[in-house]
């Protein structure tokens, strides 16, 4: 599935460059065809014809945008593939309870940290007071 998306994804990218130079053909005929106006008539059947093209081809870009849009999600994981390995199925979930443990033990030594530096800066503001204590005793 891979391959025809990659395949798909390229094939896309061809017909905007298709695009983009029919629209360059395109505007050179349109340009000459309006310089020519006053000396001779336009060939609208050629501009036609190239309007056309460049129709057709916008329109085959809107389908493969579309086909590509709905298969994207189907890249990197194959159909079926949680129900045939269910190792990888176990390994996820044990992956995702040891994140969960991991941010619950990681908020605990937050919260830790946090009341550690507020118990120092509660004993630096005792022992301050202490020594100013001492000082007004001895004043």
């Amino acid at each position: 599935m891979e391959e025809k998306v990659y395949n798909e994804s390229n094939n896309a990218l061809d017909t905007l460059s298709n695009i983009w130079e029919s629209t360059l053909i395109l505007l050179r005929a349109i340009t000459e065809a309006s310089s020519n106006s006053l000396r001779a008539e336009p060939d609208l059947m050629q501009l036609q014809k190239l309007r056309k093209d460049l129709d057709a081809l916008l329109e085959k870009l809107k389908g493969q945008a579309t086909w590509l849009q709905d298969n994207k999600n189907k890249v990197g994981r194959k159909e079926g593939e949680n129900e045939l390995n269910p190792e990888l199925n176990q390994a996820l979930e044990e992956q995702r309870a040891l994140r969960q443990e991991s941010i619950q033990l990681s908020d605990q030594l937050k919260q830790l940290l946090s009341q550690s530096y507020a118990l120092q800066f509660q004993m630096d503001m005792l022992l301050a007071s202490c020594h100013d204590q001492a000082l007004v005793k001895n004043a």
